[in-house]
């Protein structure tokens, strides 16, 4: 969940299930319909009690756009977030990579492709293309969706998959 520093909460919403068959990639959107997150946001998260999550993303420019997202319970940094998006041939992708504070990798091998499959006015949905390898975290089926509420606030969610399904 991610909101602005203004005073509005978002809430955040329940996401349906995608299975790993609906990842074909939407190219309608470019780098620069993902320029409304430029900026600095922040939020509480639900399921964390203490929690701040911060996330601050630089405008699109030469086909990538960075960000950083911060995880913060009380004052215990749990995780560091680097984010890249990236204009391909094929579509918009985003990856992300988890770090300590240190910056010390948390995931030793790592490989993700997470491809933009859905671009609404308000609703972005990016799922990971790797084919999944039970010996990589990075490779589980896993969902990520951006939902704008307004120019000051979204709700970010992201799912992993199981095999079950859920």
């Amino acid at each position: 969940l991610f909101a602005t520093s203004a005073p509005s909460a978002g809430r955040a919403q329940a996401a349906p299930v995608v299975t790993a068959e609906a990842l074909r990639a939407d190219t309608s959107a470019k780098l620069r319909d993902f320029a409304w997150l430029t900026g600095r946001w922040e939020a509480t998260v639900a399921n964390l009690p203490g929690a701040l999550l911060e996330v601050t993303y630089s405008t699109p420019r030469a086909g990538l756009m960075t960000g950083m997202m911060r995880l913060v319970q009380r004052d215990t940094v749990l995780v560091v977030e680097l984010i890249s998006m990236v204009e391909t041939p094929t579509g918009v992708e985003m990856r992300f990579r988890h770090f300590s504070p240190t910056l010390d990798a948390y995931e030793r091998e790592f490989k993700q492709t997470m491809r933009l499959t859905s671009h609404q006015p308000s609703t972005d949905v990016f799922e990971n293309t790797v084919a999944f390898d039970a010996k990589l975290m990075s490779t589980q089926p896993r969902r990520t969706s951006l939902m704008r509420h307004g120019d000051d606030e979204f709700v970010g969610r992201s799912d992993i998959i199981g095999s079950d399904g859920k």
